[in-house]
C-alpha cells in the first residue's frame, strides 16, 4: 500500500511538472506571436531594420547577398555593382554582428530569396573578447533564432491589441539595398595596422563552429560562398590577414583582402573613411565595390539584369544614388 502511494505521488509530481512546463512553454509561443513585428519598416520594431529590407525586395531577385558587421554596410555599394554589371545585391549587414547571427540573417534571407552568391565579410569571426564571450554571442544568436520571445521581449513599445496576432506582411525596403550612405571625410591618423609580418591572429574556435554552420547552409542550398575582408584601418590586421590566406587556402575558398588592394581600387585613409578609420565612406565603397565587381564578373556567371523591365525600380534607386554621391540631394 505504502509503495502504491508513493508512487501515485510520483505521478501526480510528474504530471503536474509536465503541466506547469507545457503551459510556460504555451505562454512563450503565445508572447512570441503577440510581440513579433507586424512588418520590417523601421517603426515596427523589428531588429536592425536596414539589413533585413531584402524581405520587401520582390521574391528571388536577389542575385548576391552580402553579409557581416558595420564594415559590410559601410563598405559595400549595391548601387555601384548595378550600375556596372546589372546585379541585384542586398547588404544584410548588422553592427558587430558575430558569425551566429550571420547563419540567422542568411537563413532569414532564404526564405525569401534566392542568391547565387553569398559575400561573407570575414571580420566578424573575430567577434567578441575571449573563448566565453564568444561562445556567449554566438549562443545568443540560437536564442534569438529558436526563442523569438527573447529577442523582442521590449517590443511592448511597439504593441498593439488591434493587430496583435495579425499575419506579418514583410514589404519594405530602403532605396539603398541596406548600404549606409554618407559622405562624410574624417580622416584615419593611427598605426598601420597592414605591415607585412609572418605573425597570425588565429580564427577563435568558437566561431569557427559557426562558420561551417554557415557553409554547411550555404552547401545545403547551392550558393558558393565569396570570403572578404573590407578595409577597417582599425579592426583588421595583416595578423588576420596572414590566418584567414591559410584558411581559405586549406578550405579551396575564394578570399579577397581588400585591406591589401594596390592602384585605382586602394583605400585613402585620408579620404575615404567617415569617422576616422573605422568604416568607409560612401567613396571608399564606390572603390571596394568596383574591386569585388570586376572579381565576381571574372570569377562567377550572374545574369545581368539592366534593361530588363521587371528590374527597371532597381534603375530608379540607382537615379537616387547618384544624385547623393553627387550632391544632388
Amino acid at each position: 500500500m505504502k509503495e502504491r502511494k508513493i508512487k501515485k505521488i510520483t505521478i501526480l509530481r510528474l504530471i503536474k511538472t509536465i503541466v506547469f512546463f507545457s503551459g510556460v512553454a504555451a505562454l512563450i509561443c503565445l508572447f512570441s506571436i503577440i510581440l513579433r513585428p507586424k512588418d520590417n519598416s523601421p517603426k515596427s520594431g523589428i531588429l536592425n531594420p536596414n539589413a533585413r529590407g531584402f524581405y520587401g525586395e520582390p521574391e528571388n531577385t536577389i542575385d548576391i547577398a552580402v553579409i557581416g558587421n558595420s564594415d559590410a554596410y559601410s563598405g559595400f555599394s549595391p548601387m555601384r555593382l548595378w550600375n556596372e554589371y546589372g546585379y541585384t545585391s542586398y547588404v544584410a549587414a548588422e553592427g558587430a554582428q558575430n558569425i551566429g547571427e550571420s547563419v540567422n540573417i542568411l537563413k532569414e534571407m532564404l526564405t525569401c530569396q534566392s542568391p547565387e552568391l553569398v559575400v561573407l565579410d570575414v571580420d566578424c569571426l573575430w567577434a567578441g573578447e575571449g573563448l566565453v564571450d564568444q561562445l556567449e554571442g554566438n549562443m545568443k544568436s540560437v536564442m534569438y533564432n529558436y526563442l523569438p520571445l527573447y529577442r523582442y521581449h521590449d517590443r511592448w513599445k511597439q504593441f498593439s491589441f488591434d493587430n496583435m496576432f495579425d499575419e506579418p506582411e514583410f514589404n519594405w525596403s530602403p532605396r539603398t539595398k541596406g548600404q549606409w550612405l554618407s559622405r562624410s571625410v574624417t580622416p584615419y591618423e593611427g598605426e598601420d595596422l597592414m605591415t607585412p609580418s609572418e605573425e597570425k591572429f588565429a580564427i577563435p574556435k568558437a566561431n569557427l563552429i559557426f562558420l561551417d554552420y554557415f557553409f554547411k547552409v550555404c552547401e545545403e542550398n547551392e550558393i558558393p560562398v565569396l570570403l572578404v575582408a573590407l578595409p577597417s584601418g582599425i579592426s583588421w590586421t595583416y595578423e588576420k590577414h596572414n590566418s584567414m590566406t591559410d584558411f581559405a587556402k586549406e578550405r579551396n575558398l575564394d578570399f579577397i583582402d581588400l585591406n591589401v588592394v594596390e592602384g585605382e581600387y586602394a583605400i585613402d585613409w585620408s579620404q575615404d573613411t567617415r569617422d576616422g578609420g573605422k568604416h568607409l565612406n560612401c567613396y571608399g565603397a564606390e572603390k571596394v565595390t568596383g574591386y569585388i565587381g570586376a572579381y565576381i564578373h571574372s570569377n562567377y556567371t550572374i545574369e545581368d539584369k539592366r534593361g530588363n523591365e521587371a528590374y527597371k525600380d532597381w534603375d530608379v534607386c540607382y537615379e537616387q544614388y547618384r544624385k547623393y554621391m553627387n550632391g544632388e540631394k
